[in-house]
């Protein structure tokens, strides 16, 4: 039960708070749990926030972190960097870094730099890495206790801080034990603010509570007042706080403490009243400070004006003592943002541009005075902030554009170069000043627009740099900016960008590799297998001329990937190996783990579904040591979800992809991921869950740029659903339209299950469109078989069934099983009816599938024959006990039994923490043990524990 501190001035809010109350308690149950709380200025957001954290005590750790105003964008990172620099005050380095996940800050120095050294494989994982280590952390510090991470103004958030704060809200149903409170104010949010949109976007999660803190009502006003005075206000003075402080509780505050002097005309007015009767020395210096924001560091103030310590101290004592500022630590701060604001309202103009000019001087001579490193930022807003001075403002934001290469911050550096350019026509000799020319201001804003994840003005900049006619070079350049934007926006035309940028790239050009390499991704997708195997050799040389070891792993890949596809895996799939092995040498993660996609891919689409699976694990074991499990690890957990789903192993793929979608992946992943849960669910019967994943994916697939596999493969369960309702029409035109828009060539793969769907639902013609198909590898024979088996020899049926047999798919193999009787039933051979049904019934009963069920009862009924083992023959599935266990928790028990904890389990096996304690009590029941020790003292005794190595 939440206690509630007594306050005698915090009133009206009980309801708020026994909120907040009851979802820390189902946080500390190992739910998840965010509060996204907006208000007016003064509205007593903060102090609500304060009155529930101090009701805590010690049962949870409190981490707060406060978002910076400073201009159009606010510091890069600022509150994460705030609750860092407290962990570390309170729990040292070693302390901080012992509870990542690598024993070590990677990335976080990045935002702290006595962390230490940051990885040196390049920006383009740095930001990805830098956001799942900050998760982490809190969740090796949620290990211990509950952790409450407060978030204030967000509304000043820059993009990099909003980016960050929508990833651990979104993942945060990953670390039990975290409450997360993000705070803003909602005067501050026109239409146009990003925050909107984001605010919007997390309130669709199902953890997410979001609310507005309304003005107080009346008698809490008078409540307030009383708590303020001390006794119980007049009629009089109540009616007129009631009437001027509409509810207010900083002006209820603010008025209060004005009685009996003359009322100022407006509460802007009241919020800097205080000040007026103060000596001039500090009216100076409280001004000077509200130029630097509703926060300022002792020494920099100093600085700005001209006192030494002693004097400021003295100068800035009555503010303190009116109440106007508060000392924090070696800083002072405004008692709320609104006075602050008032203040700097009140300065004169001539006055502001000159104490701008101060800051800007001060922090230029000595960097130190700013806080975290942020010098060039901090120059940059203030020099941009006196109005009349473009020209040191253009220099300072090219410094900070050019200093915030080396970090993550890439919306910070969007921003730092749009006013470059804003700023340029201002300058005259804008060029010479900063010794770049504007085409590469431009470009390189691109570059940070694309970084960023702001698409739509990446795509701006790219479309006016294009109207100007640039040299072919800089247009090859342009367009494959543009070709990846278009992809990543769901616009036509990306590949005739790419088309066109590689015919542009001249030979000794460093980003031709690189454009012909995302050329031959993208045609391969299509697929246009000849186009891609060309690209790819085009891209192989080009990567070998630059001597770009990089590139050419990439290039390698793609090339013996595409020539696999047309049949010759064993011949390419060493050179994809030789190529992973080579990137693990190098330590270059993105090779690494494009080598490993390839391959799980290729394994799987020649029927290789354990090795498939064994190799998707590496490339989940590769995202977690690269520290990008929740980045990179879906589009490998969907690899192993297919190679599950193929091998009947329907439980663990289900596992596999909840906690790849609660990892919120792009939506073309996501709506992928969502196919494979809706094919399960149509085996399993349940029919409206296999509608629903079919509808989203639908949904994106078409607002979207999708290509074949993604496409295809929601066709055929789109297909698959109209034959379970009894639709075979429906079904047929399905597979007419994806025949017609489809290109035969190096879809084969895709195409043959539709074909083969086709001919169940009675489409006509598809003779010709089978006889034209190619055939390539184990399962597109299979298909091909099944395909000549529905359309003209049922009799082949049992070959089909034993086709799928050799391949592992139980459910392909039960449905052929299921149709070969049927074929025997209708010559009257009830032996043979009997035997398939058995066979099928086996299978049925290891994959739970009921309308699988249903049709082999059906059958036996009608043929009288018995699906199931003969009476009083036990089914015993082998002479070893093995206590019931599932597969998913003999592997479970393997981890166990090496001393894993829950955590260390869930990570191994891309589970949640939650499903790997669930799997952890199934397994100490089924063994009869109460403990971890003892289930492995017991796993070793029985034999259950794989002595082999894990693949």
């Amino acid at each position: 039960m939440y206690a509630r501190p007594v306050s005698p001035v915090f009133v009206g809010r009980d309801q708020e708070l026994a909120l907040l109350g009851e979802i820390f308690a189902g946080v500390s149950q190992g739910s998840p749990g965010a509060v996204l709380i907006g208000g007016e200025a003064g509205a007593g957001k903060s102090r609500l926030v304060a009155e529930f954290t101090a009701g805590l005590g010690g049962r949870a750790l409190v981490l707060h972190g406060g978002c910076v105003e400073l201009g159009a964008d606010g510091l890069a990172f600022a509150p994460f960097t705030a609750v860092l620099r407290g962990l570390v005050r309170e729990l040292g380095r070693d302390g901080v870094a012992g509870l990542l996940p690598q024993g070590e800050a990677r990335e976080l120095g990045r935002l702290l730099p006595v962390l230490g050294p940051c990885g040196d494989d390049g920006l383009g994982m740095a930001r990805a890495r830098l956001f799942e280590e900050f998760l982490g952390l809190l969740a090796g510090l949620a290990e211990h206790r509950p952790v409450v991470l407060v978030l204030e103004d967000v509304h000043w958030a820059d993009g990099s801080s909003r980016e960050l704060l929508g990833f651990l809200v979104r993942n945060q149903h990953t670390v039990p034990g975290l409450l997360l409170i993000a705070v803003h104010r909602s005067d501050q949010l026109p239409r146009s603010h990003p925050l909107r949109r984001l605010l919007a976007e997390l309130d669709r999660l199902a953890w997410v509570t979001r609310f507005e803190l309304d003005r107080l009502a009346a008698e809490a006003v008078v409540a307030q007042l009383r708590g303020i005075l001390g006794r119980r206000p007049d009629t009089a003075l109540a009616d007129e706080v009631i009437r001027r402080s509409a509810g207010n509780p900083l002006f209820v505050e603010v008025l209060s403490s004005g009685i009996g002097a003359p009322v100022p005309e407006s509460v802007r007015d009241l919020l800097v009243a205080p000040l007026e009767p103060l000596p001039d020395r500090t009216k100076g210096a409280v001004r000077a400070a509200a130029a630097g924001g509703v926060h300022v560091d002792h020494a920099l103030l100093c600085a700005v004006t001209g006192l030494d310590d002693a004097s400021l101290t003295d100068a800035l004592r009555p503010a303190v003592r009116s109440n106007l500022m508060l000392v924090r630590e070696d800083a002072y701060a405004f008692r709320h943002a609104l006075v602050q604001e008032a203040v700097y309202d009140d300065i004169l103009p001539g006055e502001r541009t000159l104490l701008h000019v101060r800051y800007a001087d001060a922090i230029e001579a000595d960097p130190a005075l700013a806080p975290d490193g942020r010098a060039a930022v901090e120059s940059a807003h203030h020099w941009y902030a006196s109005r009349r001075r473009p020209v040191q403002a253009l220099a300072a934001s090219w410094r900070a554009a050019v200093e915030a290469r080396t970090s993550p911050a890439h919306a910070e550096r969007l921003h730092m170069l749009g006013r470059v350019l804003e700023l340029w026509d201002r300058v005259p000799d804008a060029a010479d000043r900063i010794g770049a020319r504007r085409a590469e201001v431009v470009d390189e804003a691109v570059r940070a627009g694309m970084a960023a994840g702001e698409a739509v003005r990446a795509m701006e900049l790219v479309d006016t740099a294009l109207a100007q006619n640039p040299d072919a070079v800089r247009t090859g350049h342009l367009l494959l900016c543009r070709g990846e934007l278009r992809f990543a926006l769901g616009r036509p035309g990306d590949l005739a960008d790419l088309r066109e940028a590689a015919r542009l790239m001249p030979p000794h050009d460093g980003a031709r590799a690189a454009v012909l390499n995302t050329l031959t991704d993208r045609l391969l997708a299509v697929p246009r297998d000849e186009e891609a195997r060309a690209t790819a050799r085009e891209a192989l040389a080009a990567a070998r001329a630059g001597d770009e070891r990089g590139p050419q792993i990439t290039a390698a890949v793609n090339l013996a990937y595409a020539e696999a596809r047309a049949g010759d895996i064993d011949g390419r799939l060493p050179r994809i190996t030789a190529a992973r092995a080579e990137a693990g040498d190098l330590g270059d993660h993105g090779s690494l783990m494009h080598a490993l996609r390839c391959e799980a891919d290729l394994l799987q689409g020649f029927g290789r579904y354990e090795e498939a699976a064994a190799v998707a694990r590496r490339g989940l074991r590769a995202a977690a040591e690269a520290g990008l499990s929740r980045t990179s690890g879906p589009a490998h957990a969907g690899n192993l979800a297919e190679a599950l789903t193929a091998l009947g192993r329907w439980d663990e793929a289900n596992e596999t992809i909840e906690h790849a979608l609660g990892h919120a992946p792009s939506p073309g992943l996501h709506a992928y991921l969502l196919v494979l849960r809706g094919t399960i669910a149509l085996a399993r019967g349940d029919t409206p869950l296999a509608v629903t994943c079919s509808e989203y994916a639908r949904e994106v697939f078409t607002r979207g740029t999708a290509y074949a596999q993604d496409r295809l493969l929601l066709t055929h369960l789109e297909v698959e659903l109209h034959l379970a309702l009894g639709r075979p029409p429906e079904a047929g035109r399905l597979v007419e339209r994806a025949l017609e828009a489809t290109e035969i060539e190096g879809g084969s793969r895709y195409l043959w299950p539709l074909v083969e769907a086709g001919a169940r639902a009675g489409v006509p013609g598809l003779d010709g469109t089978a006889s034209r198909l190619p055939v390539i590898g184990p399962v597109q024979r299979a298909h091909r078989l099944a395909f000549t088996a529905e359309t003209r020899r049922p009799d082949l049926w049992g070959r089909v069934a034993a086709a799928w047999a050799d391949l592992g798919r139980p459910h392909a193999e039960a449905l052929a099983l299921l149709r070969a009787a049927e074929a025997a039933a209708e010559t009257g051979a009830r032996a043979s009816v009997a035997e398939h049904l058995l066979r099928a019934a086996s299978l049925e009963d290891r994959l739970s599938a009921p309308p699988l069920r249903a049709r082999i009862e059906r059958l036996a009924r009608l043929a009288r024959v018995s699906p199931g083992p003969p009476a009083g023959e036990p089914d015993t599935g082998g002479a070893a006990r093995d206590f019931g266990l599932t597969p998913r928790e003999r592997q479970v028990l393997d981890l166990l039994a090496a001393g894993r904890t829950n955590r260390q389990i869930a990570e191994e096996l891309f589970i949640s923490v939650k499903t790997a304690g669930t799997h952890v009590s199934s397994i100490l029941a089924k063994l009869g043990v109460t403990g971890r020790l003892q289930a492995a003292t017991a796993a070793h005794r029985h034999g259950l524990v794989r002595t082999d190595e894990r693949a």
